[in-house]
């Protein structure tokens, strides 16, 4: 057992040996972060500057991640506008050589199913569990599956207007005239509003929009209820149906024509979906661009009020680490004397 004057020898070293231990975590801490331990105690009245600098730096950090998400989103709906594009130019290119030829009609019936499960399939495109063409609706699928109602649609359409089906023998006595009227008045009627939404899709014409740093808000989403959609529907289903029909040679011509000019014009609708999507991915690059340029400023200022130099934290430490080895070795000594040793 310590003699009470051991104890009294041992109590300061043993004070100074508990003030640098704590001086050693807060050093080494330090060494470790090149920040200081206890920010508000080191800085004082500065403490609500670097608070503030925080703040900005978290906004600007939220921020990049909204525009990383949006940039991700805008580079699908890209990609897949350039898919249905050159869907599109093989449907118009195969019609093209299909129309007059001797199997054309059935070659161009089955192309124009391929490309109608194409589109949906392009179109049903998801980012993080969100359909990117359903607009607002983005839980659900933009369009419907053809065979789910749109074909029956048109059937019953063409049904009411000639009081037979397409692929009934009477259909061989429709004139390109009675199919122009067809095509452009109860056919053409399921691929506007609001023929198009109750038969064809979910999705909502209004699209997500991203608000920018700045304030102002950016659109690089697109929706299957744009031009380009259902444009693209109609042509194909013209041929679907049609192709599959006892249409006579004038008639499936007539109705080749119209769905070529359809697909024409869905094409330059892409290209201009693709120019609108593209200004707002100029506007996502450009907010990312002052984001990439403000956060090292920023950085650079919490760094000048908390930071600290790395490299004296790290000879703090070692003179810390120093002083306690000593000091672990004079308490020991310490520790040790007895008045019965000198006596």
């Amino acid at each position: 057992m310590d003699s009470i004057p051991t104890r009294l020898l041992l109590q300061p070293s043993r004070f100074a040996m508990a003030e640098s231990q704590r001086r050693l975590a807060q050093a080494q801490t330090e060494a470790a972060s090149a920040r200081h331990e206890d920010v508000g105690l080191a800085l004082g009245a500065r403490t609500g500057a670097a608070i503030s600098l925080r703040v900005q730096l978290a906004g600007l950090d939220q921020s990049a991640t909204s525009l990383g998400l949006a940039s991700a989103r805008s580079e699908t709906v890209q990609d897949s506008l350039s898919s249905l594009g050159t869907l599109a130019e093989r449907f118009r290119s195969t019609l093209t050589g299909a129309r007059n030829s001797e199997n054309g009609r059935a070659l161009s019936a089955a192309l124009a199913r391929t490309s109608l499960d194409a589109m949906r399939d392009t179109l049903s495109v998801t980012h993080d569990g969100q359909y990117l063409f359903s607009g607002l609706a983005s839980d659900t699928p933009p369009l419907a599956a053809y065979d789910a109602g749109p074909r029956l649609a048109i059937a019953s359409a063409f049904q009411t207007q000639f009081g037979f089906a397409p692929d009934d023998p009477a259909a061989a006595s429709l004139t390109a005239t009675d199919i122009g009227g067809f095509l452009d008045g109860a056919f053409a009627a399921l691929f506007t509003t609001p023929g198009w939404t109750s038969t064809w899709s979910a999705a909502t014409d209004e699209t997500p929009k991203l608000r920018l740093p700045s304030g102002s808000a950016v659109d690089v989403s697109s929706s299957a209820n744009a031009p380009f959609a259902q444009l693209m529907a109609q042509a194909f289903s013209a041929m679907e149906v049609l192709g599959r029909g006892k249409l006579n040679a004038t008639a499936f011509t007539a109705a080749a024509d119209r769905a070529l000019a359809l697909i024409s014009q869905a094409q330059a609708k892409i290209g201009d979906e693709q120019a609108r999507v593209g200004i707002g991915q100029s506007g996502v690059k450009a907010a990312r661009a002052e984001i990439d340029g403000r956060r090292p400023r920023l950085t650079a200022a919490v760094t000048a009020l908390e930071g600290v130099d790395p490299y004296e934290a790290a000879t703090r430490v070692n003179v810390l680490m120093n002083q306690l080895e000593s000091s672990y070795a004079l308490t020991s000594r310490i520790s040790r004397m007895s008045l019965l040793s000198y006596l």
